[in-house]
């Protein structure tokens, strides 16, 4: 089953942008939302929830001929 993911938007009074990312443990946050800094412009400030700080789950995948593995 895929985690869901979810970024935030809120655009201040001011124009000031503010993503908050949740459901993505570790520094794929940064990937997550890459897209987005690169088209609103400079970060002027960066903090981090302490997902960020979660361990990632890694995922393992063996891929094989099928059967039992024997000749």
């Amino acid at each position: 089953m895929a985690t869901k993911r979810d970024i935030i938007i809120t655009i201040g009074e001011d124009g000031a942008v503010d993503i908050k990312v949740d459901g993505v443990p570790g520094k794929d946050c940064l990937d997550f939302t890459k897209f987005l800094e690169d088209e609103l412009g400079e970060v002027t400030h960066r903090e981090f929830t302490s997902e960020y700080y979660q361990v990632e789950e890694e995922a393992h995948i063996e891929v094989g001929a099928g059967g039992n593995g024997k000749k």
